[in-house]
């Protein structure tokens, strides 16, 4: 019989619910309980049901790993219709009654805790109190961040100096000062420029009260991509930085990458397999593949620009208008119609097998709205990208890739769209400057091989004996250190 002290550790793993951040720590789970964690995965019910299958998975192949389901309470929250993640919300006015009952999850999780022990919660850094649960019962945490050290960097230089209040216009460039390199940003390319009602003064005190809470950082990113940037975080906080990423490639070449968070949806693993063969008709490299995530909405003006671009830019092209550009697809412009029957464009509708795509030889570029887990995605990949920020911190990632990794290229977005106030936000980008961009993406030779060269450097990190593996180790061992000081304190 296994002691107490040599059992495997007992990890939780709750996110925010939505996409971008449930699929990444699903990923994590999964990592983990490959190394030994004994995981358990808190989600709501409905992105249990969408990612519950990797999980049932990895658990009939011998890991120890499972999905709790946690009903939101909504009605509690003035919440109706029974929306379970923040990408099936069908407005943004219903984003506060929804945030306020991800917040009244707070005391089921803590009783969850009670009633069945961790070892170690990992909580997403946009739940604060899951690690005020967590403490309470001198349970270590660990915060998730979400993005990649760079960004927290830029957003604790910006909060803690404000140099933006220093310039004149939105336009005007200025230094972010306190970083290893000079990056410079300008006010209409902030974070608190695309998001209604964020007071600097709120979110420093957010940032400070996480710092405080939490144990340590687990980053989806590796050396290789920012190393400097992990170093200087961790000297900024004074907590360690377990940068264990690319998570995404976790994930094999089989039904977890092409279900990858839409379960075994039938209709899922038919457009999937879809738009895989489409692709495998397609030459190395030709294909430019398109998407925004699933929170971004833009104006249809922009929706048609975009589809303009593609179509004239002579490129083959997979563009994703799903998430909530979704219903504007039957009015996209006739020459997108006709790329798509003359076999240059193939157009999804719902949800793409993104990382399957990515993968895939045909894909030689990706425009993306540098969602962090895109960024990550694109890096395990090989593939440049062609960076579109629309809001939060994407301008901070874009700066990242396209200023100092040299995996991507900016393809001229200026400003981002408020988010909830997208439809009064016109157009950013022509298509005239989406054509030209991705004709010239295509072509950039230098630009593939710094992509391609990163993609093997990501890969190898999560091997044995690679930085992002040795982290993994390094937080278990972490976790277990703590477990026998408990024990011994007892």
């Amino acid at each position: 019989m296994q002691s107490p002290e040599n059992a495997a550790p007992r990890v939780y793993f709750i996110p925010f619910p939505t996409p971008g951040h449930a699929l990444p720590m699903c990923d994590l789970a999964r990592l983990f309980a490959s190394r030994g964690a004994d995981a358990t995965l808190v989600l709501t019910r409905a992105n249990a049901a969408r990612l519950g299958g990797a999980v049932a998975r990895a658990a009939a192949a011998g890991s120890r790993i499972r999905v709790h389901a946690l009903a939101l309470p909504a009605e509690a929250a003035g919440l109706t219709g029974g929306h379970e993640s923040a990408d099936d919300l069908p407005s943004r006015e219903l984003a506060g009654p929804f945030a306020v009952a991800v917040d009244l999850l707070a005391p089921l999780f803590a009783d969850l805790l009670r009633r069945r022990p961790a070892d170690a919660v990992v909580f997403d850094g946009v739940l604060p109190w899951a690690a005020t649960a967590a403490a309470e019962l001198r349970v270590p945490r660990y915060a998730f961040t979400g993005t990649g050290c760079f960004a927290l960097s830029v957003q604790r230089a910006l909060l803690l100096h404000a140099p933006q209040d220093g310039v004149a216009s939105a336009d005007e460039p200025f230094l972010v000062p306190g970083l290893p390199d000079a990056v410079r940003l300008t006010k209409s390319r902030l974070a608190e420029a695309t998001l209604p009602g964020a007071h600097s003064r709120e979110f420093l005190n957010r940032m400070f009260d996480g710092e405080r809470a939490t144990t340590g950082w687990v980053v989806n990113s590796f050396a290789d991509l920012e190393q400097r940037y992990i170093e200087h975080y961790e000297k900024e906080t004074g907590k360690p930085v377990f940068a264990v990423g690319p998570v995404c490639l976790v994930n094999g070449d089989g039904d977890d990458v092409k279900e990858r968070g839409r379960g075994g949806e039938a209709c899922a693993a038919t457009d999937a397999a879809r738009a895989l063969a489409w692709l495998d008709a397609k030459p190395a490299r030709s294909v430019v593949y398109v998407c925004f995530g699933s929170l971004t909405r833009f104006p249809d003006e922009q929706v048609a620009e975009l589809g303009a671009g593609l179509a004239g830019s002579g490129v083959n092209f997979v563009w994703v208008v799903g998430g909530k550009n979704a219903s504007a697809a039957p009015l996209l412009p006739d020459v997108v119609h006709a790329a798509v029957s003359s076999g240059r464009g193939h157009v999804i509708t719902g949800w793409a097998p993104q990382v399957a795509v990515l993968r895939h030889a045909a894909v030689g570029a990706f425009v993306t709205h540098c969602g962090w887990g895109a960024v990550t995605e694109a890096a395990a990949a090989g593939v440049p990208v062609l960076a579109w920020p629309v809001f939060a911190e994407q301008f901070y990632n874009e700066a990242l890739v396209v200023g100092l990794a040299g995996t991507g290229a900016g393809v001229g977005a200026e400003r981002g769209y408020v988010w909830g106030g997208e439809e009064s936000g016109g157009v950013v980008v022509s298509r005239e400057k989406v054509a030209e961009r991705v004709r010239a993406a295509m072509a950039d030779e230098a630009m593939r091989r710094t992509a391609e060269e990163v993609g093997k450097r990501a890969r190898r990190a999560v091997e044995a004996g690679g930085s992002s593996y040795d982290a993994v180790g390094a937080l278990l061992e972490d976790v277990r250190r703590r477990r026998r000081e408990m024990v011994a304190d007892l």
